[in-house]
């Protein structure tokens, strides 16, 4: 896991958290006047680890409703909490999660932060932005990301996040993982300035490590500008073996 504040921002609005042991790996990206983004992403990371690892650790099914009855209640918290106090009033936060179970991701997200699979030296994005320029290229507005841009449509307006409504919609998705599949969580501070095929020549080199690779993304990120909060998290999934 790697966060950093970027070249411009004076403070750092994400939050990265997870518990290892269990397979689970999130991270959010806050929005919000003064510092009520960081505690909107960092409420958002620290409740869903602590309610999902309850579970786990109990023994308990997790699966695709309980993680997504999960962030419904983290979203009420946001809400509640920025109703409580005036500073944290339109605080939100994205939301990008990873539960690794056997041969198993479910993985759910809500707004820009991503979701990459690098798998036999192709990267491959996993979730689709939650975005007024996706959407519009959804509906058919615009054939691709490209020629909405070229024809000014700003990237940084969301279509949903978590704090922004009393019902917020998360999708969730189960999937097969394979061994020697890598998996890429980050915020847009790190895809607003490093392109797929950047990315993907990073996690090509076999002579980093995850830590490493985690390092030179968010270091490349500063260098083509650092406009904002960057943070990634690397996972490999790998079969438990038992003698």
């Amino acid at each position: 896991m790697r966060t950093d504040r970027g070249r411009v921002r004076e403070h750092n609005e994400d939050a990265v958290g997870g518990d290892p042991e269990s397979g689970l790996v999130l991270l959010a990206d806050g929005m919000g006047g003064a510092n009520a983004g960081e505690v909107a992403s960092g409420l958002a990371v620290d409740l869903l680890v602590s309610q999902l690892t309850s579970l786990l650790w109990d023994g308990l099914e997790v699966g695709q409703t309980q993680i997504r009855d999960a962030v419904g209640s983290v979203n009420q918290a946001i809400l509640e909490l920025a109703d409580q106090v005036s500073d944290y009033q339109g605080m939100g936060t994205t939301l990008v999660l990873g539960l690794f179970l056997e041969q198993r991701l479910i993985y759910a997200h809500v707004g820009d932060s991503r979701l990459y699979r690098w798998r036999k030296g192709a990267l491959q994005q996993l979730t689709l932005d939650h975005s007024m320029i996706q959407e519009m290229v959804n509906l058919g507005d615009f054939s691709c990301i490209e020629e909405a841009l070229l024809a000014g449509v700003p990237t940084n307006v969301l279509s949903r996040a978590l704090g922004s409504d009393y019902q917020v919609l998360v999708d969730v998705e189960e999937i097969r993982w394979e061994t020697g599949d890598v998996y890429l969580l980050c915020t847009d501070g790190l895809t607003g300035m490093v392109t797929d095929d950047e990315m993907q020549s990073i996690l090509e080199n076999q002579e980093l490590s995850l830590f490493e690779q985690a390092d030179a993304l968010v270091d490349y990120a500063c260098r083509m500008g650092g406009v904002d909060n960057i943070s990634v998290i690397l996972a490999r999934p790998q079969a438990v073996c038992e003698d």
